[in-house]
């Protein structure tokens, strides 16, 4: 059996838009089988094992005074701890970094991701160290600024959220990972907060996704 551990935030966990409560500020879990994860779980079968590790507002390397306990780096050493062995790992983070608050340029939150990906290549009690996916996240929508989060993410988000692709392509080219961009699956993300899969784009990442992982592990 193949062990796969898919870190992620939001769009990893399946966070659904279309459950979205105004009153709560608050929406709800795609199903296991319409998230990206289930459904490439459902595809590979029971040869491989998908464990999931996501959460709503993670980030890579640096704290959210609104959300705490959700630094990604550390979770992440936890994760591949706990989960060993593994097999591959399979990153898709950097979109929270995007909120004007921190004041990163997208430089420096692929610099946060590129330690991620440094961290998920280490071997753990003697096993061999796993293969690592890295997912460029899809861009924000343009007006993102003026959505519901868009008090979060600012009128700068868009133009960072497009630098992405390539950044992330050359911390794959350098550490020898595999990659996919979510840029380049036409993605249509959502009307309400332009931030966040739809369920027809979780799909379309499960169907890239799954060759992929076939090619990397044989």
């Amino acid at each position: 059996m193949k062990n796969i551990l898919c870190f992620g935030d939001s769009n990893t966990w399946g966070y659904d838009v279309t459950l979205y409560d105004e009153k709560t500020d608050s929406a709800q879990r795609m199903p296991y089988d319409l998230r990206w994860t289930g459904r490439i779980q459902n595809m590979l079968g029971p040869e491989y094992r998908i464990i999931e590790d996501a959460l709503n507002a993670r980030t890579c390397m640096v704290e959210d005074p609104y959300f705490p306990h959700r630094l990604g780096i550390a979770a992440l050493e936890t994760a591949l701890d706990a989960q060993a062995p593994l097999d591959l790992v399979v990153i898709q983070m950097g979109v929270n970094e995007l909120k004007h608050m921190f004041n990163l340029t997208a430089g420096m939150i692929a610099f946060g991701v590129e330690k991620l990906v440094a961290a998920a290549g280490q071997s753990y009690y003697r096993y061999p160290a796993p293969k690592v996916l890295l997912i460029a996240p899809a861009p924000v929508r343009p007006d993102i600024d003026k959505m519901i989060y868009g008090f979060s993410f600012g009128p700068l988000a868009y133009g960072k959220s497009l630098e992405f692709g390539a950044l992330y392509r050359s911390i794959a080219e350098r550490y020898g990972c595999g990659y996919i961009d979510c840029g380049e699956l036409g993605f249509e993300l959502n009307d309400l907060d332009g931030l966040h899969y739809s369920r027809t784009d979780h799909e379309k990442l499960a169907n890239a996704v799954v060759p992929k992982i076939k090619e990397m592990l044989g």
